[in-house]
């Protein structure tokens, strides 16, 4: 690893279901706030899930132009936005290198939505009414390739669908570019906008998600023993990350080291983890050893934990297994528990709630966690700790189609 160049977190950006920006971002995340709302976006009174983590105060011109957002699906507006907003925090300036600038994005489903909609024009009104941009605005790829055009960046520019490990991959592919020269600089990050009825219905009739339809900040429960399913959110983020020569040279604030990542492929099931953990145990082990550091070094687990009942039980025993005698003392923190699960953008969501963590010495808590279940036997974090310093953060994320990806963060001191 000596031979590799650092990366470091310089910018983060943040559309969430708790708060537009970092600074709202991490305010909830401190207070331990939900984003668990009941769905106002559409008519969801018939259907088995009602609640959701849904963005209601997102303005896409607050961003961008007009004439730019309405040509754009929703999680394209969103994952511009926290570009924009990260891009500003970093106070990076492009010029005048454009080529050793990377765009890396990850996304589930993408510009989805807005083909259904278009589809409804179609039956409706005929082909002359769709829009000519449908076919560009609905490529997953459209998220990576606005922000490239947004800012005149030449580098590498690309989508990652890879169910909900897709931002992570995403993060650890912009990781590599620049860990081994290739660029100085990558935009990494990721979105989704699943609240659809036709997305939402499909998600439904997977029964993965919770049933809740009173009280929504009592949802997802991860560990908890009364966990039903997951929360299904829509959100982006976006991280500036850079060579640390490079970030050196600007005097850039950082955040957090990214240090190491592993993925890797259950081959079990498209829906669930294998309830085995060989895999899960194996992409932490991975991201460890790529870190260059040990387990016994690891100070914290940012957990999948996405609140379904087989897969909590999953990770909790893959992480006894990798933690063994330190299983009672490392704090295990489910941001999800807050977020709800974001699909594809979650990796990065949860990315930037990992490196303020570490930059700001907190450690944030596990909401809605109120009798952990006996078959987790993790030490799930429940209070949030002022002054806490975490040296290693180990980040998970696991999901749909069998795959697995797991990041190493570490603390930056000059």
């Amino acid at each position: 690893m000596s031979n590799h160049r650092k990366v470091v977190i310089t910018g983060i950006g943040v559309v969430s279901p708790t708060g537009i920006g970092k600074r709202q971002f991490w305010k909830s995340l401190v207070e331990g706030r939900s984003g668990a709302k009941k769905i106002s976006s559409f008519d969801a009174n018939s259907y088995p899930t009602q609640v959701a983590g849904e963005i209601i105060d997102f303005d896409p011109f607050d961003f961008m132009p007009y004439k730019t957002a309405k040509h754009l699906d929703r999680s394209t507006q969103m994952i511009l936005a926290s570009a924009i907003m990260a891009v500003d925090d970093s106070e990076l300036s492009f010029e005048p290198v454009t080529q050793r600038i990377g765009v890396f994005t990850g996304t589930a489903i993408g510009g989805q939505a807005w083909a259904f909609r278009q589809y409804e024009i179609f039956k409706e009104k005929g082909i002359k009414r769709i829009s000519p941009f449908t076919a560009v605005t609905t490529f997953p790829n459209a998220s990576s390739s606005q922000i490239s055009f947004h800012f005149g960046l030449k580098g590498p520019s690309d989508t990652i669908s890879s169910g909900c490990v897709s931002s992570t991959v995403a993060l650890g592919y912009g990781f590599e570019n620049i860990r081994r020269g290739d660029i100085d600089v990558a935009l990494v990050g990721g979105t989704e906008a699943p609240l659809h009825p036709g997305i939402f219905g499909a998600y439904c009739a997977a029964r993965v998600m919770t049933t809740v339809t009173t009280e929504p900040h009592w949802t997802p429960r991860p560990f908890d023993v009364q966990r039903d399913g997951i929360l299904l959110s829509e959100g982006a983020a976006v991280l500036v990350c850079e060579s640390l020569e490079h970030a050196s040279r600007r005097s850039a604030r950082i955040y957090a080291e990214v240090a190491g990542w592993h993925h890797n492929a259950d081959n079990y099931s498209l829906v669930m983890m294998n309830p085995d953990g060989i895999q899960s145990r194996a992409v932490m082990e991975g991201a460890i050893a790529n870190a260059g550091t040990t387990v016994e070094e690891i100070d914290c687990i940012h957990a999948h934990a996405p609140g379904t009942v087989a897969d909590d039980m999953t990770e909790a025993s893959a992480l006894n297994c990798l933690l063994r005698n330190r299983l009672e003392i490392i704090p295990v923190v489910s941001v999800k528990s807050m977020l709800g699960h974001s699909q594809g953008a979650c990796g990065a969501l949860e990315t930037a709630a990992a490196v303020m963590s570490i930059r700001k010495r907190t450690l944030l808590k596990t909401i809605n966690c109120e009798n952990p279940d006996p078959r987790c036997a993790v030490a799930v974090n429940r209070e949030t700790l002022l002054n806490h310093p975490v040296r290693h953060l180990l980040l998970n994320t696991f999901g749909f189609g069998g795959k697995n990806a797991s990041v190493v963060f570490k603390s930056f001191q000059r």
